[in-house]
């Protein structure tokens, strides 16, 4: 997980906020029902502006659901605090999951090392989710979310965790200067469109419609239905939960 824009708040604010990323990780995985997962989680290191760790394989399914909409949830209640703490904090996030071997001996000099490493931070700097961030709404979407083409196959397209397939948007994840450019899918536990869904400026009002004209008008809904993900598992439908 990296903070987005983390070094547009308060320079004597940071050394705080860098400390509260391990700690509402470990609050939503609590809450998630997860505390032994996080409890056994494998090299985990601060970044300063984020936070690394390593779980088991079988465990990969559960970072997606229920972890990602309980870290929004997590998310949103400390932005609560934060402003009242001081009204130009921000705390968002992004999160990025990819699965690959990579060595686990208790040695912190090459534990984790690998290219499975390299990737999920290519994938966590990738123009895709950084757009997704930058066009949201901040005080709606705090967390957006990427997974490697091998998660979305062998866990969400699998049937393994309790999110819709249909709940991610597939992209090329590219990071300038870097020669990296694989597949990837998108997850936003609270998505929104940011200034994409703000009223713009009126525009001079066009000349009045024949009687017959019919004015039709597309929007998104936000939210949308539930969804039962490969016969199983428990869905979140906010502000609630469906069990199938």
């Amino acid at each position: 997980m990296d903070a987005v824009r983390f070094t547009a708040n308060p320079s004597a604010r940071l050394p705080g906020l860098s400390e509260r990323i391990p700690d509402l990780l470990c609050e939503a995985f609590h809450r998630s029902g997860l505390g032994m997962i996080w409890t056994e989680r494998r090299f985990p290191q601060s970044t300063g502006d984020g936070y690394v760790f390593g779980v088991r394989p079988q465990h990969v399914p559960f970072l997606i659901h229920p972890l990602l909409d309980e870290m929004q949830r997590v998310l949103e209640e400390e932005d609560g605090r934060l402003r009242i703490l001081d009204r130009s904090l921000r705390l968002r996030l992004r999160a990025a999951i990819h699965i690959g071997p990579v060595p686990d001996a208790g040695n912190p000099g090459q534990d984790r090392i690998g290219t499975p490493t390299n990737d999920t931070f290519r994938l966590l700097d990738s123009g895709s989710i950084k757009k997704v961030m930058e066009r949201s709404e901040p005080d709606v979407t705090l967390l957006g979310a990427i997974v490697s083409q091998r998660v979305f196959d062998d866990v969400v397209a699998a049937g393994y965790t309790g999110v819709h397939p249909t709940r991610f948007t597939e992209v090329v994840a590219e990071v300038p200067g870097k020669t990296f450019r694989q597949p990837a899918w998108l997850y936003v536990p609270r998505d929104s469109r940011g200034e994409d869904v703000r009223p713009s400026t009126p525009s001079p009002r066009p000349p009045a419609a024949p009687p017959s004209a019919t004015m039709i008008v597309h929007g998104d809904n936000i939210g949308g239905s539930s969804y039962k993900a490969a016969d199983h598992g428990t869905v979140n439908v906010f502000p609630g939960s469906r069990h199938g």
